[in-house]
Order: C-alpha cells, then structure tokens, then sequence
C-alpha cells in the first residue's frame, strides 16, 4: 500500500470500522477509473473523499460523512 492509502484507510477505520478497506476499494474501483486502492496517491483523495462521503453518510450519520470527506480530503494535492 502506498503512503496515501495507509493514511486514508486509517482515517476510514476512526469513522467505519472495519468496513472502511471494503468502502475505500469498492469507491475506489468504480469512480476512479477501476484504480486500486492500494496505488492511490494525493493527486485521488479529493475525488475519493466526494465518493466516500455519498456512500458512508448510508451508514453513519450525515454530519459524520462529511467529517470523514473532509479529512480525506487533507490528503490532496496542495
């Protein structure tokens, strides 16, 4: 796993436990060109954190959701 992924997924867990590494491949696999979650760099996390906010504000709260974006979002491109 690369730095970025290592980073997102343990932000993810705080939030989703452990089915955070299931959400971040499978957002990962359908709105970034079939990439792996593995490979991610900084130049993904600002796309990722759009996604991943969507579909986790299914399982936790809204508010929440969008914490979760927002932090993964501080791993972008600066």
């Amino acid at each position: 796993m690369s730095k970025t992924s290592d980073a997102v997924l343990e932000i993810a867990v705080e939030y989703l436990g452990p089915a955070a590494i299931t959400l971040l491949e499978r957002q990962t696999k359908f709105h970034l060109q079939g990439l792996n979650f593995p490979d991610i760099g900084p130049e993904h996390c600002t796309e990722l954190a759009k996604w991943v906010g969507l579909a986790s504000a299914m399982f936790i709260e809204q508010d929440l959701a969008q914490e979760l974006a927002g932090a993964l979002v501080s791993w972008g491109p600066e």
